[in-house]
C-alpha cells in the first residue's frame, strides 16, 4: 500500500518537473536534482516510487521555483499558485480574441469520415483557428494545437486537445516523447522510437492485440522526406463541466 501512495505522489512530481523543463527552468531531471543540491539518483527514487516525497523535499522544490504549489506535491489544489496562474485556461473565437497576449491557435480541423471512433483528421487543408487558446502560465513554447481522436495512443482520450511545440530542427527528436506528424496523406500522435537519417521509427502506446496475437496498432517507419510538419505533444487538455484539466506528456524511456 505504500508504494501505491508513493506513486501518487510521483505522478504529479513528474508533472512538476516536466513544467519545469517546459519553461527551461531546467534542463532535465537530473539537471533539476543538482541544482536542488541532491543526487540525480536519489530524485529518481522518489520519481519511481522507491523513495516516499517528503515534507522537506517538497520545500526544497517551492524554495527553488516559488511558482510551484506546495500542496499539489501531496495531492491537492493546482499546481502553479493561483496569484502566478491564470484562473482558467481560457479559450476565444477568433473575432474576440484578445490583443496582448500570447495565445496559442486551435486548429479543430476534423471531420466524421468513419475509420477508428468514426472521426479522422481532415486533411484538406484548413488553416484558420477555430478557437485561440490563452494558456496563462502553463505553456512558454507552445506553438498550437489541435484536437485528438482515434485510440491508437491510450494516453490521449478521444476528443481532449494536444498541446504542442513545433519542431524545426529534426535533429533534436527525442526517443520516449510523443510527437503529432503531417504528411501529405495524414496526420498522426505517435511515440518516437528511433530518429535516423532515413526515417522515424514510431510506435503507438495501446498494445492491443488481434485474436492471433498481431498489434492492432503496429509500430511502423515514416521517411523523413514524407514529414511536412512534426510537434512535440506537450501536454493535452480535457474541458470539463465549466472548466478544463491539464496533464502534461512524460516522456517514456
Amino acid at each position: 500500500m505504500k508504494n501505491i501512495f508513493y506513486m501518487a505522489e510521483n505522478k504529479r512530481l513528474k508533472n512538476v518537473i516536466f513544467w519545469l523543463i517546459s519553461q527551461e527552468i531546467v534542463e532535465s531531471q537530473e539537471d533539476f536534482a543538482t541544482k536542488l543540491g541532491y543526487n540525480p539518483s536519489f530524485l529518481s527514487q522518489i520519481v519511481t516510487g522507491v523513495k516516499p516525497l517528503s515534507k522537506k523535499f517538497a520545500e526544497k522544490i517551492v524554495e527553488f521555483c516559488n511558482k510551484i504549489n506546495t500542496d499539489y506535491l501531496f495531492g491537492k489544489g493546482e499546481m502553479l499558485k493561483s496569484d502566478i496562474e491564470s484562473p482558467e485556461i481560457q479559450f476565444y473565437d477568433p473575432e474576440n480574441a484578445p490583443a496582448g497576449r500570447k495565445l496559442i491557435p486551435f486548429y479543430d480541423d476534423v471531420s466524421s469520415r468513419g475509420g477508428i471512433n468514426e472521426q479522422i483528421a481532415n486533411m484538406d487543408g484548413v488553416s484558420e483557428p477555430a478557437e485561440y487558446i490563452d494558456p496563462g502560465d502553463w505553456f512558454k513554447n507552445a506553438t498550437s494545437a489541435i484536437r485528438n481522436y482515434g485510440d491508437s495512443m491510450s494516453e490521449y482520450p478521444p476528443g481532449c486537445i494536444l498541446v504542442l511545440k513545433e519542431v524545426y530542427d529534426r535533429r533534436l527528436i527525442i526517443p520516449g516523447k510523443d510527437y503529432v506528424i503531417e504528411t501529405s496523406e495524414y496526420r498522426i500522435t505517435k511515440r518516437a522510437h528511433i530518429n535516423n537519417s532515413d526515417c522515424l521509427h514510431v510506435r503507438s502506446t495501446n498494445d492491443e492485440k488481434y485474436e492471433d496475437g498481431a498489434l492492432i496498432h503496429p509500430p511502423f517507419n515514416i521517411l523523413w522526406e514524407c514529414i511536412t510538419k512534426i510537434s512535440e505533444v506537450l501536454a493535452h487538455i480535457v474541458k470539463k463541466g465549466g472548466g478544463t484539466e491539464v496533464l502534461f506528456s512524460i516522456p517514456k524511456k
